[in-house]
This record gives C-alpha cells, structure tokens and sequence, in this order.
C-alpha cells in the first residue's frame, strides 16, 4: 500500500461501494416513500437478472485479495502481494520480528475478507448469526481506524504524512459507528448515507493522498513526491483539502440522489410526497389524493381546532 498505485486501488475501492451504497440508498427510499413503506436498509446488495447474483460480495472478496499489487513491491490494497511480499515468518534468522507492516496490512484486508466471506454465506441461505454480515463489516472499519492510529504515531513519521493518514480516521469510525447503528435499527435511510458518505470520504481522500506523497509519472510509484514533507503549510493544505472532500462528496451525494430520483421518476416508480415543518416543528404532508367532501360546518370546526396549536 505504500505507493502512488497502492493508495489509488484502495481509493478506488472505497469509490465504487460507496457509491453503489448510496444508489441503493436512494433508489430504496425512493420507493419505500412512493409507496407510503418505511425503508430497510441492508449491509450489501445484489444484481437481478434471471436470479439474484452477488456483485458487491463478489468484489469485496476479490478486490482485496487480489488487487492490482506485484510481489516485493507493497504497492497494492491486496492480501496476497502483502502476503507473498512479506512471507509467512515474522521473524528473522535472529530472532527479531521483521516487516511487521507487511502483517498489519494483511489482518485489515484478512477482515474486509472475512466480511465478504460472511455476506456470500448469508446471500447462499445457510443458516448465520443475525447481523453477521453487519458485525463483520463495523469489525472491519473499526480495526482499519485503530491499525491507522498507530500507523500514523509511529516513530520517524514526518508531519504532512502523519497528518494525512490521521484525518480519514474519523471517517473509518463514522462508518464502523454507522454500520453498528444500522444493526440494531433495521429502519430509515440516515445509517445508510452515513456510512455512503464516510466510505466515499476515504476513498477520494486516499486518491488525494496518493499524489501528496508519492510519484504518479512511474509504475508503481513508490518514490516520493516532491512535496515537503516537513513544511506546516503543507500541513495546513492538506487539512484544509480534507474539509473540501467533505464538501464536495456531500455535493456528490445530493447528485446521486437527484438523478436517481429523476431516473425512477421518467420510468413512473417515484412520487413522493412532498413535507414541510411548521413553526411548532408539526409535521404536515400533502398527499396526492382526492379529499372527500366536507360541510362548511366540519371546515370550520377544523381551522378552529388548527388555530390552537
């Protein structure tokens, strides 16, 4: 992973399921609120053709086994460079561990692994823990934030690197946090987007990074950039290009919602209805129905009633 390409795939990565997390999202309250249902959420989805196939589950096993990685370069988001990278011991001819990176990086992609494994199981009907998939896929981001922590603290480390692996770190526990949320309140499309919106965080914030400290002009673009690595200005832009991903990908969000619901629309499945707040924070929807008749008596007795709020 410690390359311009290792950074790229991971972003990559992170790109592509969030924003098939955030299409499904959209698509499925869309719906649920055309047809007046409450949406429920899941941790993966399928393609339907002739019968349900498991994309996501599929690509969240492969990629992070496979990758876009060589050995002895470290320059992929993939278990087995890692692996063949680093070899099976951990521990030198004298006895002193040795490329322990090489086995961190392998136990985050080993659960992201794990978790793919659990979401096939569960897609095959085989009888699995409630909330495996969920559990196994929290275990993932949560490890990922914790393993970066101490990444980032390691000794030597200089401070335009330190800096950029510290800032997703609040994202990978925004989405463990959400996945977690989602588990236990199977409703609603909030733990959903949030944990769309952390994902897609890391993974544009990764692609960024990927240029901030690496060459981009060779393959696998394991030499420096010619950035500073100890300059504070270039410390503070990379802070503030952090906030700007959190800007732009919300702005990307609101889009994939927008031409979803456009899309749904043209093909008649969408119409929702529209809600306003009033100042007293009561919730009024205008429902696309025809009222029944009412007597002037009935209309009267109801402003009335209104006007006591």
């Amino acid at each position: 992973m410690g390359s311009f390409w290792g950074h790229i795939d991971e972003g990559i990565f992170f790109i592509l399921i969030a924003i098939w997390w955030t299409f499904h999202a959209c698509k499925n309250f869309i719906q649920a609120e055309s047809k007046g249902h409450e949406m429920h959420p899941r941790i993966s989805y399928t393609v339907t053709c002739r019968r349900d196939v498991p994309v996501e589950s599929i690509f969240k096993l492969l990629f992070p086994c496979i990758g876009k990685g060589q050995p002895s370069r470290s320059n992929s988001f993939c278990f087995l460079g890692e692996f063949l990278d680093g070899g099976i011991s951990l521990v030198d001819e004298n006895g002193s561990f040795r490329k322990l990176v090489y086995a961190q990086h392998m136990t985050i992609y080993g659960i992201f692994i794990l978790h793919a494994i659990v979401d096939l199981l569960t897609w095959s009907g085989l009888p699995m823990m409630p909330g495996g998939s969920y559990l196994s896929a929290a275990l993932s981001f949560l490890w990922y934030g914790v393993a970066f922590y101490y990444h980032a603290s390691m000794h030597g480390k200089e401070p335009l690197e330190t800096v950029v692996h510290v800032l997703p770190i609040y994202a990978m526990f925004v989405a463990a946090g959400a996945i977690l949320l989602e588990m236990c309140w199977r409703s609603g499309v909030w733990t959903m987007l949030t944990r769309s919106y952390a994902v897609l965080t890391l993974g544009t914030w990764f692609s960024h990074v990927a240029f901030m400290l690496y060459e981009h002009d060779k393959f696998p673009g394991g030499g420096t950039s010619g950035w500073d690595r100890s300059d504070l200005r270039n410390v503070q832009y990379a802070r503030a290009c952090f906030g700007l991903h959190l800007l732009v990908n919300m702005l990307i969000m609101i889009l994939c919602y927008l031409l979803t619901y456009f899309v749904l629309r043209m093909r008649g499945v969408a119409r929702i209805s529209m809600t306003y707040h009033d100042e007293s924070d009561y919730v009024i929807k205008h429902q696309s129905k025809t009222l029944p008749s009412a007597s002037e008596d009935s209309v009267e007795s109801f402003l009335l009633q209104d006007s006591e709020y």
